[in-house]
């Protein structure tokens, strides 16, 4: 089997185990510490159902933080302090990650 054959294989290995992309969260985020801003698209309050959970994950899946999503304006959510690193945030089926950088905090424990 030559190499050209062998990449055609992989290429096509590779569309077939690549799964639906699923929608980003509505929202631009933002983050200082101990508090992800989220600044809701005017789309999010005429597509989203009322009163859906906003769930906030670390790198590990566990959950952070959640809250009621108001899917108008700016609301503020409180995770920890010293979070670092990349968080999922979730409403309902839709999904975005936000890349905290490591330089916010000095990284001691309390």
């Amino acid at each position: 089997m030559n190499m050209k054959n062998v990449i055609k294989m992989l290429a096509v290995a590779g569309l077939m185990t690549a799964g639906v992309a699923q929608a980003s969260v509505p929202a631009d985020l933002n983050a200082t510490p101990g508090v992800l801003f989220v600044n809701w698209h005017a789309s999010a309050a005429a597509d989203g159902k009322a009163n859906p959970m906003l769930e906030v994950r670390d790198e590990s899946g566990d959950i952070v933080a959640s809250a009621h999503a108001n899917l108008v304006g700016t609301q503020q959510v409180r995770i920890p302090s010293r979070a670092q690193g990349n968080l999922t945030v979730t409403l309902g089926e839709q999904s975005s990650d936000y890349r905290i950088p490591f330089g916010i905090g000095s990284g001691k424990q309390r």
